[in-house]
């Protein structure tokens, strides 16, 4: 960031941990200074905490690290690191951004990774509940967004017996706040983080670096074409493939027999269709209101884009509120439930934009569900969200192209001026309900715990051999499994559980029944821990 006091270039990241934990991040940071800038070895201690570090060319880093503000209660844990670069006459653009990125790819501290952990006691919770580390002499391919989920996860997968130098992370590069650190964790552990821009190369240097069968977390159909399409060769390196969204599971219907791996199908399993849908779709909704605090959408009209498990939930949240929804879906018998469910329905978006007119659109198809020619009929004056994945769903430069200016609005999106008047895009065409740039997370934790567990619990069950999973997205063999698992019990008892929760487990206890339902009784200490955690503040991606 820029200091517009001074007009000196600066950066301040904000941590949460101990003055020791304080004190070894700034260790880390001079050490990265020490190898990026020779000169950067002969630093001068101002005092505790502060530094000069000189740069070359008579330039030079003032650092600092120090205690937030405390509040009444005293100290909150809080610190803040700050850099600004002085005299920077001798130095290009890319040096300075060299510079102050030390400082802004620092790993998280123990206390804020305990933190993350107590958000989501699901995930963190699985290890004790799968004793038998079952990722042991197996290797991961992880797609996926540089959240905080995403260190946990990690940290997760390595305490059920993954080894850090096995695993493999694709970054679908979202401008999250948290990406570099997230990034800086990841390799600090030594774990691999490569683009997911180019699958196949990837593909290639996981297979260079890990020697052990490998199972893949995809997250929207990104590995699976390319592995079974570009480098088919190395289709037997792998055990199976766990998917989290439909529209990778579109992705796997379309390759049909081209992918003959096990496919662990989280995406249209009893957990994501029944619970976590409801949750999605609130956050979205939740999140459209907050980037537009002034606007008034009760009895405004409103347009759904796809009625599939997330776009159904959408349509019901926004009518619950008040609005006069229509929906749109390309497939038939979707069109047909909504029309059944009491929408507004056509099976042509043109129909839609120009006699229903709606104010908000919310797209969630998982691929381009606004765009070409329908473009023309938006009327202007609309606001414009998208629930999917995919970079593809709100169509940009269809957009761009039409328009006489573009806008940008910061953190709320893009305006495009169009001869029919204005169309924000909310979050420039990013999912609505991600963390990014200055946007708090959206998402409640709950919805990502019971996801991200049940995506590891899917890992697992493709790790073991002699799994039993047919070739192809097996639902049976995935319900069963998740079923087995106790997730969807112990989602319950940590955010559900009402009167009589204790009663009923303790008389399952006195059963003396085995398995995995018995087995989770046995966590009943980090049970406590977890339902306890409910209530901190949640470390936001912010």
């Amino acid at each position: 960031m820029k200091d517009t006091d001074c007009g000196h270039p600066a950066t301040i990241t904000e941590l949460r941990g101990t003055a020791e934990q304080g004190r070894l991040v700034l260790a880390g940071v001079l050490d990265r200074l020490d190898g990026a800038f020779p000169a950067a070895a002969r630093r001068h201690r101002l005092g505790p905490g502060a530094h000069l570090v000189p740069l070359g060319g008579g330039s030079s880093l003032l650092i600092a690290l120090a205690p937030a503000t405390a509040s009444r209660e005293g100290w909150s844990g809080q610190l803040v690191l700050s850099a600004t670069v002085l005299n920077r006459s001798g130095l290009g653009d890319a040096e300075v951004a060299k510079a102050l990125a030390c400082l802004q790819s620092v790993p998280f501290t123990g206390s804020e990774c305990e933190a993350f952990g107590e958000q989501l006691p699901l995930l963190a919770g699985l290890p004790r509940r799968v004793p038998d580390k079952p990722l042991r002499g197996c290797g991961l391919l992880l797609a996926g967004h540089l959240l905080s989920d995403l260190v946990v996860q990690a940290q997760t997968l390595i305490a059920l017996g993954a080894r850090p130098e096995t695993m493999t992370v694709l970054d679908r590069g979202r401008p999250h706040k948290f990406r570099r650190r997230v990034e800086a964790h990841l390799a600090a552990l030594g774990i691999a983080v490569l683009p997911a821009s180019d699958v196949e190369t990837a593909l290639r240097l996981h297979a260079a670096r890990v020697m052990e069968p490998s199972v893949v977390l995809d997250d929207g159909g990104l590995v699976a074409p390319a592995l079974a399409l570009l480098a088919p060769e190395l289709l037997p390196a792998y055990r199976g493939l766990v998917e989290q969204s439909m529209a990778g599971v579109e992705v796997l219907e379309g390759l049909g027999a081209d992918l003959p791996l096990p496919v662990f199908n989280v995406a249209r399993s009893r957990v994501k269709r029944g619970i976590e849908a409801h949750w999605i779709a609130e956050s979205v909704v939740r999140a459209i209101r907050e980037l537009l605090p002034g606007e008034g959408f009760d009895g405004a009209p409103a347009l759904v884009i796809g009625f599939g498990t997330v776009g159904e939930q959408v349509a019901a949240v926004l009518r619950a509120q008040r609005m006069r929804v229509a929906v749109f879906d390309s497939e038939w018998p979707r069109l047909l439930a909504a029309h059944e469910a009491g929408y507004l329905t056509s099976p042509e978006v043109p129909a839609l934009l120009d006699g229903h007119r709606p104010l908000l659109i919310v797209s969630s198809t998982g691929r381009t569900g606004l765009g070409g020619e329908d473009l023309d009929f938006l009327a202007g004056d609309c606001f414009v969200a998208s629930v999917s994945g995919r970079a593809t769903e709100i169509d940009l430069p269809g957009l761009a192209r039409r328009a006489t200016r573009v806008e940008d609005l910061g953190r709320v999106g893009m305006r495009y001026l169009l001869p029919a008047g204005p169309v924000t895009v909310l979050a420039a065409g990013l999912p609505v309900n991600l963390p990014r740039g200055d946007a708090a997370s959206a998402a409640p934790a709950r919805q990502s715990d019971l996801t991200m567990a049940a995506v590891v619990w899917g890992a697992c069950a493709l790790a073991r051999p002699g799994h039993g999973f047919a070739p192809g997205p097996d639902m049976a063999a995935t319900d069963a499994s998740i079923a087995e698992s106790g997730l969807v019990e112990r989602y319950y008892g940590l955010y559900g559980a009402g009167v009589g929760a204790g009663v009923r487990g303790r008389s399952r206890s006195r059963a003396g029944g085995s398995g995995e339902g018995a087995r989770a009784g046995a966590g009943a200490a980090g049970h406590g821990t977890a339902r306890r955690s409910r209530g901190r503040a949640r470390i936001s991606e912010v």
